[in-house]
């Protein structure tokens, strides 16, 4: 039987285990689960929404008990923490706030009866898989909408953030919610799709590693069950040389990569910058790694807590001096630091051949690889060239052209002088192999619904 365990990111030290569940539990679960819809579905959609309001509520209250968590599991600083779980708050505020008109019916203009209209229902039990990386953000960002809509939902978080999504648990019981309604699980990865063979689980939701999404998918494919799946990205920045502040950019994209230690699906892993501004831009960028304090999570100095994990620290520092064996060359940083934890210092690299492993596969950790192109065309061009497409930015003074040129990008989310945006107002999500289906607002409100038509009039119409 497999354990989840907080070990702290910050020292290493294990400091509580919770054992798996055993597969023999998993129909008495499901069974719970699909109780709790019955009754949860059938409430009035305002019931459901003011207890999405109060959840809101609540994780405001408990902000710094439930930052000191993560801070511990992950290893996010607490500043940051505080901030996803604002975050948090807001996406369960957005859903409340637009229950009636995600829910009201739409009417059709269709030939041949009075009536024809789409009603948005509820299909029943949902199974979550969820990262570590934002650990309360990731279960908010599914559970929010389908606990509006009416669904149930069965959650496994990974392994190492027992603690917090626990807590999330704890939260929606204290706001009322349904018992069963929302159950976190200590389930082991292997017994996922033992859950997706029931019938009564109408769906699935991943974000994380593409191996890992490929195997929830192949498994609710083989169920006829729905899916959406976030699976990461190897994002580009493009950097124009309209820019006429280029340290001010440099030093921008710089902290976006490394915040959350690098370990962000969104995060500017391909910066790529046009020559003329490319030097200037190098030069900044290394400076602003130079200045980075990397700390301790519960210090709110820390601007970049240790990594997850110690495989996920030594993982990147080893990808990290294979590229400079392979011909790159290493500015600063990209060493484990002599301390307790998972620390490692963050690294800024450039002549990374468009080719090799960085360019071409995610690195989750903080490493900054900036490439230099000759225009506009070869900038997009790279861009494009990636099995990925979650997100991508392009950094301009000149925004309506910020605008055509993000037009061309092959991507799921395509901003002009931002990234690593994520806000309870926008769609997130992405093609290719990151994935497929959207959450938040209404678009990912209506992706486990049952888009029900009803039609009809009198019989001799």
């Amino acid at each position: 039987m497999g354990t989840y365990a907080l070990t702290n990111a910050n020292t290493g030290e294990v400091e509580q285990k919770f054992d798996s569940i055993n597969p023999s539990e998993i129909p008495g679960i499901i069974d719970t689960a699909d109780k709790a819809y019955q009754e949860w579905h059938k409430k009035p959609a305002t019931e459901r929404a003011a207890v999405l309001t109060k959840a809101a509520g609540i994780f405001r209250d408990r902000s710094a008990e439930l930052a000191e968590i993560i801070g511990k599991e992950m290893g996010k600083p607490v500043n940051d923490a505080k901030d996803e779980i604002e975050l948090v708050a807001n996406i369960f505020e957005w859903y409340a706030d637009h229950a009636e008109e995600l829910l009201e019916d739409e009417k059709l203009d269709a030939k041949g009866a009075p009536t024809n209209l789409v009603r948005h229902e509820s299909m029943g039990v949902l199974i979550g898989v969820m990262p570590w990386n934002f650990p309360y953000y990731q279960l908010a960002r599914f559970s929010a909408p389908n606990l509006l809509l009416g669904n149930t939902i069965l959650m496994k978080q990974a392994s190492i953030c027992p603690v917090s999504s626990a807590k999330f648990e704890e939260v929606l019981s204290e706001a009322g919610l349904t018992d069963g309604a929302y159950q976190n699980l200590y389930l082991n990865a292997e017994d996922v799709e033992t859950v997706l063979e029931d019938f009564r689980v109408k769906g699935a939701s991943v974000t994380g590693s593409e191996r890992a999404g490929t195997a929830v998918a192949m498994a609710a494919a083989k169920n006829v069950k729905k899916s959406v799946m976030e699976l990461g990205g190897n994002d580009p920045a493009i950097v124009l040389d309209s820019v006429k502040d280029v340290a001010k950019v440099a030093q921008k994209l710089t902290f976006l990569r490394f915040a959350n230690a690098g370990q962000v699906c969104t995060s500017p892993k391909r910066v790529i910058v046009l020559e003329s501004i490319y030097d200037e831009f190098v030069q900044a960028a290394v400076e602003t790694a130079q200045s980075v304090k990397v700390g301790d999570a519960s210090d709110e100095s820390t601007q970049m807590g240790p990594l997850s994990s110690e495989g996920a620290r030594d993982e990147a520092v080893e990808r990290i001096a294979q590229a400079v064996k392979d011909g790159a060359t290493l500015h600063f940083g990209g060493e484990k630091l002599d301390r307790p934890g998972w620390f490692m210092s963050p690294a800024v690299l450039t002549g990374v051949d468009f080719d090799a492993d960085l360019s071409c596969n995610e690195l989750f950790g903080p490493a900054l690889v900036i490439y230099k192109v000759k225009n506009e065309e070869e900038a997009i061009e790279f861009a494009n060239n990636s099995e990925y497409g979650l997100q991508a930015s392009v950094w301009t003074d000149d925004v309506e052209h910020g605008f055509e040129v993000a037009d061309q990008l092959v991507t799921g989310m395509a901003l002009v002088n931002e990234h690593v945006t994520t806000q309870a107002d926008l769609p997130f999500g992405g093609v290719n192999k990151s994935g497929y289906g959207r959450e938040l607002t209404q678009w990912g409100f209506y992706e486990f619904s049952n888009e029900k038509l009803i039609r009809g009039g009198a019989i001799d119409r």
